[in-house]
């Protein structure tokens, strides 16, 4: 039977991204791609040292954008296992990355080039666009001045780390997750605007290994905001290979729908989804929310009987 929410379920479209930007394919998904979101994602890993973002002279968008650098280590969500350098503004001050972090770019700042210096384990880096189509304006290495030091745009390096507020110490004070049920993560980092200078986005970076439900304290939620969940795979060398099969529920309806590849689900606005439900794990595998606020409103909704 035809399903209502079909095109809201998205395999990773796996292609070359624009000209210049990364040396190799990765998954590259834009607006156009994800039912008119508001904004472009991609998500790929780095295997050995490299230049990216763009791989010569620098960049700037008429867009924010933030760049995110994680581990693949599923056991140690605070390991990255690499060193980057990014440069950042007129200037080219160079910033050097050893842990997980996020690199924000307000619109108009001109960035780039990403130079991962040392690989000691494949690491993940996705991106997040706020605009629904990429845009750049490039910079070409001549014209741009030596690389400096300094600290102008430190504020732009933030560290993910483990949100502390899904956490409880239960009565044998042992550190648990609160609202959660046995399918969602085994570590999770969360950054809303606050945290990202004020963008109106907010994200997440997670590992995921056990099977079960979700949620605990509800069903169906909603968001104010558009929002995509992408579940994707932390094999470096098959960015089509999820390593599990997960259930999710969307709309009022609640429409089951099951995958067991990379996917993007779009949520728009105001569009009740739930509950995800994790059904067979073969390999431990990463979960991004990108929500489309700098705050994660989530309000439980009564799905109507029919």
């Amino acid at each position: 039977m035809k399903k209502k929410y079909t095109h809201l379920v998205k395999p990773f479209l796996v292609q070359n991204p624009p000209a210049g930007l990364y040396p190799e394919p990765r998954m590259w998904m834009e607006g156009k791609d994800l039912e008119g979101f508001n904004a472009h994602f991609s998500y790929g890993f780095i295997k050995e040292p490299c230049t990216c973002h763009p791989q010569e002279g620098a960049l700037l968008h008429p867009y924010d954008e933030c760049l995110v650098f994680a581990g693949t280590k599923h056991t140690d969500i605070f390991y990255l296992g690499a060193e980057i350098a990014v440069e950042l503004g007129e200037e080219r001050e160079e910033h050097v990355i050893t842990e997980p972090s996020v690199v924000i770019i307000p619109k108009g700042l001109p960035h780039g080039p990403v130079t991962i210096r040392k690989v000691d384990r494949p690491i993940v880096h996705y991106s997040v666009g706020l605009a629904p189509d990429y845009k750049a304006e490039a910079l070409p290495k001549d014209s741009l001045p030596p690389k400096s030091a300094g600290t102008r745009y430190k504020h732009l390096i933030k560290k993910l780390g483990i949100l502390e507020d899904l956490f409880i110490t239960d009565q044998d004070g042992k550190r648990v997750q609160k609202k959660m049920g046995p399918g969602n993560a085994d570590q999770i980092a969360w950054l809303f605007g606050k945290d990202l200078e004020g963008l109106e986005v907010n994200f997440s970076w997670g590992f995921y290994t056990q099977c079960g439900k979700w949620h605990r304290d509800g069903e169906a939620h909603t968001h104010p905001e558009e929002e995509i969940l992408v579940f994707a795979g932390l094999d470096p060398d098959n960015l089509k290979y999820l390593g599990s099969e997960i259930e999710i529920a969307l709309g009022y309806e609640y429409e089951r729908h099951v995958f067991n590849t990379p996917t993007v689900v779009i949520c728009p606005q105001g569009f009740p989804h739930n509950p995800v439900v994790t059904r067979w794990v073969d390999a431990p595998y990463s979960f991004i929310v990108c929500c489309l606020s700098g705050e994660h409103d989530s309000p439980w909704v009564e799905v109507p009987e029919e």
